[in-house]
């Protein structure tokens, strides 16, 4: 299958000229041989060092660079600082893009090489050989800004490498390749090794920038060095995300790439002796990789298939490009599919090679192939002999069944979060718990057709077996008692003492001891785990019983009927006012005014007897008399019989509380009176009745204090407030004894109505009619003063003989509209939108209909006096 992969290896450009160019780095040495000088050797030294060439204003490739070699046996520097002038600059080969790429990125990059030769002095812990730079571009996904590299090599000495140091450093490839956001890669981090030795690979942290402030730092420091900080969930270990690793053999990192962005990738590599596998050194190189947002088609698969719970897979693509326009699956077993995700059941179990071929035909067809295995019918299963107690071994066995081959893979974790030596690779192990409770056991099991399975199983330690006997009790001498003892395991009992019992390895044996006797009952299960329980049987010659004195209730009320003594069964006569006849107290409701209750206590087959007599006696028949209405202002006395005894509630308008016949005075409301009634004989408990007090309060209401008419005009007079309605005087009404007379008047009159109801309560009311003996009109006032001195303050239309008024409105000189209404009686207090308004002439006009039904309307102006 191809994979196209994008290394961008930059920092973007920053706005103005720094160090923020370099993408990339390693540190190369090479043994030449030894010096003149005795006892040192000459190493060739090149620093490499990457360059994004697209990247605008910002810095070159520099001219020459500050270099630090430091002995590692004490740290100190070794001479001055080197300072090393660029030997070449060459532009890195970029492979060739796939030709279905889309969005492809413009890539050209250079690599500067920085060369000298250095003598060394042999010694056994080596020299660190630095340089450090500043400044990583901001914006990198895994890491903060701001921050620096530093690339080292160390040269080994001779307590790594006995024959005088003579080692040559690995040293990485160097091609840039396309890596798509999302879509899976593989990059190539493979290196050589001039002395022929075995390498390994891992994703290490990288180093940042020490105290660089540019590219020509003149002062790297000594090791060691300092680590970056990643963010946002990545780390060292996983420096593109979880969906990528590295191939510690080949140093191939291959997976599914993240999002589009640039990150910081460090590959550590060490070389092995092949001969011996001794460690000889360990190399670094530091990238900074963009993850460019391109796309393209391409076939991928999981690497293998498996199912081992059914025939039926359902099969994707995992490259997701838009590119991809046809689908091609060969499912191995004769059988193929054109669909984007199709679902396939095989018939038959075995192993299969799957095909997917993408734009079959076409110039971007990929193809590839994984292989696929069907083995249905695995079922993981955990047999244990649990419940059991504690430091005793409990005994796991694999209960796993395959329909297609057979266990051999094991590993037990028995759920002792306090251990750490709670594992097992075997098939059927035992474990011995120290604590009671609960574990969960999980079994992890594979087969030999590869499939693995996970169970878990909740087992139960305990301190003790579960084991419980009867509870204390009481029997007579003459008695025989069976016991019970009671668990939801097999296992043995013994009971001791072995006196007057039938069995003492029964579970339920008979006992009938003469005297008080204390059985102990120890059980065993079959793991060898007990325990143990007691019961004492309390034996006795008689029965002990003692009633409930003689005593006396109220009728109705209800009476429990205690006993004392030390009966187990008992028996009450006469057992129809009673609850239950059957236990030691029974709650007693007699009817009779004397009751005598008989009651017998036994154990086992002996009895006691005893009596109590009940006598009832009435409630006090407490009595108020009905309800009763008052008018307003008027008292009533209250009169209650049926005890010796009385108190009122509430106390309010009460001439006393205490007293059978107390005076309402004057209640301002309706009033509920209750009376507590006690008697000094019989009854001791009191008795109640109710009383309501209802105060009529009559408020007369003839409408309108003042209304007006014109001569001929009916005036409609509606009253309320009560039942009963007279009007005086009756002249010119069509019905004084109605609410809602009809009246016609010649001239100004005053009508009175009596509003009462029929308990001769009343209240009076008028209403004024002024008659004008002219047409219906609207009449207008010429002028208002609302100066607040409460005379002609609100400037309102006076309607007569007017049935309704539809509008009446005021305007200002302007002309705009600054009081309206449609109400008779509504009138324009001089101010608008709440401000005072000027004084000056106003304009109105007032339209309405009268009591005919003809419309009237005029306008004209009125002065506002302040």
């Amino acid at each position: 299958m191809k994979k196209y992969l994008l290394i961008l290896l930059t920092i973007l450009c920053s706005a103005v000229s720094k160090a923020a160019h370099i993408t990339g780095g390693e540190m190369i040495y090479n043994y030449i041989g030894p010096a003149a000088s005795p006892n040192t050797n000459y190493y060739s030294v090149t620093l490499r060092l990457f360059r994004d060439d697209n990247c605008m204003n910002c810095a070159g490739m520099p001219g020459n660079v500050s270099i630090g070699i430091y002995n590692n046996g004490n740290n100190q520097r070794v001479g001055n600082f080197v300072n090393v002038d660029r030997s070449s600059l060459t532009l890195l080969t970029l492979n060739a893009l796939p030709s279905c790429i889309t969005n492809p990125p413009n890539l050209v990059y250079s690599v500067g090489l920085y060369t000298f030769l250095i003598e060394l002095p042999i010694n056994s812990n080596g020299y660190t050989i630095v340089y450090q730079t500043c400044c990583r571009v901001d914006g990198i996904m895994n890491i903060p800004n701001s921050m620096g590299a530093t690339y080292a090599a160390v040269i080994p000495g001779t307590n790594r490498i006995p024959t005088t140091a003579q080692d040559n450093s690995a040293r990485f490839s160097t091609g840039i390749s396309v890596i798509c956001f999302n879509k899976p890669f593989t990059l190539d981090f493979s290196a050589t090794d001039p002395d022929g030795d075995s390498l390994v690979y891992n994703l290490c942290d990288a180093y940042n920038g020490g105290s660089a402030q540019n590219a020509s730092f003149a002062s790297p420091a000594p090791p060691p060095y300092s680590f970056l900080s990643y963010t946002n969930g990545f780390s060292g270990s996983f420096p593109i995300g979880a969906g990528a690793s590295i191939n510690p053999q080949t140093g191939i990192i291959s997976g599914i790439a993240p999002d589009a962005g640039r990150y910081v990738v460090s590959v550590c590599v060490r070389s092995f002796n092949r001969a011996t596998g001794a460690l000889r050194g360990e190399h670094k190189k530091d990238f900074i990789v963009t993850v460019a947002p391109c796309d393209f088609a391409g076939a991928q698969l999981q690497p293998s298939y498996l199912s081992c719970d059914g025939f039926t897979f359902n099969f994707e693509n995992l490259n997701t490009s838009p590119l991809n326009q046809t689908y091609f699956w060969d499912f191995g077993d004769g059988n193929t599919s054109n669909l984007p995700n199709p679902t396939h059941t095989y018939t038959i179990a075995g192993i299969y090679n799957l095909k997917l071929v993408v734009n079959r035909g076409g110039s971007c067809s990929d193809s590839t192939i994984s292989p696929l295995r069907v083995f249905p019918g695995f079922f993981p299963g955990i047999n244990d002999n649990s419940p059991i107690c504690k430091e005793r071994p409990v005994l796991f066995n694999d209960a796993t069944t395959a329909n297609f081959g057979s266990a051999n893979f094991w590993r037990w974790d028995f759920g002792n979060t306090a251990a750490t030596n709670d594992t097992s690779r075997l098939q059927n192990p035992s474990y011995i718990y120290t604590l009671a409770g609960n574990y969960d056991v999980r079994l992890i099991v594979g087969s030999d057709r590869g499939c693995l399975d996970t169970i878990v199983k909740t087992i139960r330690i305990v301190d003790r077996p579960e084991f419980n006997i009867t509870n204390d009790t009481l029997i007579c001498s003459i008695d025989t008692l069976q016991l019970n003892a009671i668990s939801n395991e097999v296992g043995s009992i013994v009971w001791s003492p072995n006196y007057m019992i039938n069995n003492v390895n029964s579970f339920t044996p008979l006992v009938s001891p003469d005297i008080t006797t204390t059985y102990i009952a120890r059980f065993a299960d079959a793991s060898g785990c007990f325990a143990e329980d007691t019961l004492t049987v309390r034996v006795v010659n008689t029965v002990t019983l003692l009633a409930l004195a003689d005593t006396t209730i109220c009728l109705t009320d209800s009476l429990t009927l205690r006993t004392n003594g030390d009966a187990l069964q008992y028996s009450w006569s006469p057992g129809v006012t009673l609850n239950n006849a059957t236990i030691a107290q029974p709650l007693a409701n007699p009817v009779d005014p004397v009751t005598i209750y008989t009651v017998i206590g036994s154990i086992g087959k002996c009895s006691s007897q005893d009596q109590v007599t009940v006598r009832t006696v009435p409630y006090p028949n407490a009595s108020v008399g009905p309800d009763t209405t008052i008018c307003f202002g008027n008292s009533v006395q209250l009169q209650a019989t049926g005890g010796s005894v009385y108190s009122w509630s509430p106390v309010r308008f009460l001439s006393a509380a205490n007293i059978p016949n107390p005076v309402s005075i004057a209640p301002r409301a309706t009033t509920q009176y209750i009376v507590e009634v006690r008697d000094v004989i019989g009854c001791p408990k009191p008795a109640f009745d109710t009383i309501i007090v209802n105060v009529a309060q009559i408020i007369a209401n003839a409408g309108p204090s003042d209304t007006s008419v014109v001569l001929g005009q009916p005036l409609q007079l509606t009253a309320n407030g009560s039942d009963n309605f007279s009007w005086t005087p009756s002249t010119w009404l069509s019905n004084p004894t109605i609410f809602n007379p009809l009246a016609l008047p010649q001239d100004n009159i005053d009508y009175v109505v009596r509003v009462s109801n029929n308990q001769g309560c009343f209240d009076l009311d008028t209403i004024r009619v002024k008659v004008f003996k002219i047409d219906p009109d609207i009449l207008v006032p010429t002028g208002f003063s609302p100066n607040k001195d409460g005379n002609n303050e609100i400037f309102k239309p006076i309607p007569v003989g007017i049935r309704s008024l539809d509008f009446f409105r005021v305007y200002n000189r302007w002309g705009q509209l600054i009081y309206s209404t449609g109400q008779i009686g509504a009138g324009w207090d001089g101010t608008y939108g709440g401000a005072e308004q000027g004084p000056g002439t106003y304009v109105w006009y007032v339209s309405g209909t009268n009591y005919l039904g003809n419309k009237i309307e005029k306008k004209g102006t009125v002065i506002l006096i302040r």
